[in-house]
């Protein structure tokens, strides 16, 4: 199958290795020093026992030389989404299936969900429809990462987990049959590929614990672990995560709150700072909309109160945008609770 991964970064670059090494005709869109690492020296993955392997592939910053595709699936974080898939549009638009992969809030959530007779507001996901108008939804699937993957240096990707796991789902039900089809081919070596019918109680697992440690670690610089196994920051994380079910549940996705005691399991924790953090470090556009701000929008649409979260979320966005990694002028300025 011929993949195009929009986004060689760590995530994007241990599925370009193992999908390249599982025989797939694999390309990729990279930027900057890190293309020209892959361009020279080849595209190298270090796993979590310490075996190396690289992989030499088509590699560039314009899409749209690597010709057709088979199957795009796009690993940039969610404010260059938009960007990404104009560049990437005359592909699309051929009736290409399109793999989102990133954290957070799916930006199709509300496509087909009712809450109380209607869709929950994502508005703030697509403020302008930018995405709907290029990505058709009824080509597009979403991907639950279960994954930790770093870019160590330009061309090197360190992965650090002994499973790899990624669950896919359709934005509609008609896709199903697809989705199923796709995962049973991007199953590889090192690679598990699942489908979930309900992908989007699947999501709200993953954001629950992205919700609880990656505003900490923005604000301490600590990673997952320390987050999880400080006596004070794991009482804040543990309110963000359990405000986080509640609003979760207000949308029929009820029981998760029973996930808090694995997660904050003593000796938990990847020894890892979040993308979100590592995204502050390096100075790069923050994903704060769609892993933190839409839950608040939710919870406010709702009804349900989240104290917590109000409160760090206002302190990880003036950290943000003293760092450049915000914008300074928000349209979309949430109510007082």
């Amino acid at each position: 199958m011929r993949i195009m991964i929009v986004g060689a970064g760590a995530i994007g670059g241990f599925l370009a290795c193992r999908l390249h090494e599982g025989g797939h005709d694999v390309s990729v869109v990279a930027r900057g020093p890190h293309l020209d690492a892959i361009k020279a020296q080849g595209l190298r993955l270090r796993s979590v026992d310490a075996t190396e392997i690289t992989v030499h592939l088509n590699a560039s910053d314009a899409p749209e030389t690597l010709g057709p595709q088979d199957l795009i699936i796009t690993t940039v974080k969610a404010p260059a989404l938009p960007d990404i898939l104009q560049k990437i549009r005359p592909v699309i638009e051929v009736g290409t299936p399109v793999i989102t992969a990133m954290n957070g809030v799916f930006w199709w959530y509300g496509h087909g969900l009712d809450i109380s007779g209607s869709a929950p507001d994502t508005s703030r996901l697509d403020p302008n429809g930018t995405i709907a108008a290029m990505l058709p939804i009824e080509q597009t699937m979403g991907v639950v990462i279960h994954s930790t993957n770093e870019v160590v240096e330009p061309g090197i990707i360190q992965n650090r987990s002994s499973k790899n796991r990624f669950v896919l789902g359709p934005a509609t039900a008609e896709a199903s049959h697809l989705a199923a089809e796709l995962a049973a081919q991007l199953t590889v070596p090192g690679v598990l590929f699942e489908t979930d019918a309900n992908i989007r109680l699947t999501m709200w697992r993953k954001l629950l614990r992205n919700l609880s440690t990656a505003p900490s670690s923005v604000l301490t610089g600590g990673e997952a672990y320390d987050i999880l196994n400080d006596d004070h920051a794991r009482n804040v994380a543990r309110a963000l995560f359990l405000e986080g079910a509640a609003v979760a549940t207000a949308h029929g996705f009820s029981g998760l709150e029973g996930d808090v005691e694995h997660v904050f399991k003593r000796g938990g924790g990847a020894r890892q700072k979040p993308s979100m953090c590592q995204d502050y470090d390096l100075k790069r556009p923050m994903e704060i909309d769609n892993i933190l701000r839409i839950v608040q929008d939710f919870a406010r649409q709702s009804g349900v109160k989240t104290p917590t979260l109000d409160t760090v979320v206002a302190l990880v966005i003036l950290r943000a945008r003293l760092a450049g990694c915000y914008p300074a002028q928000d349209l979309q300025q949430p109510e007082n609770p």
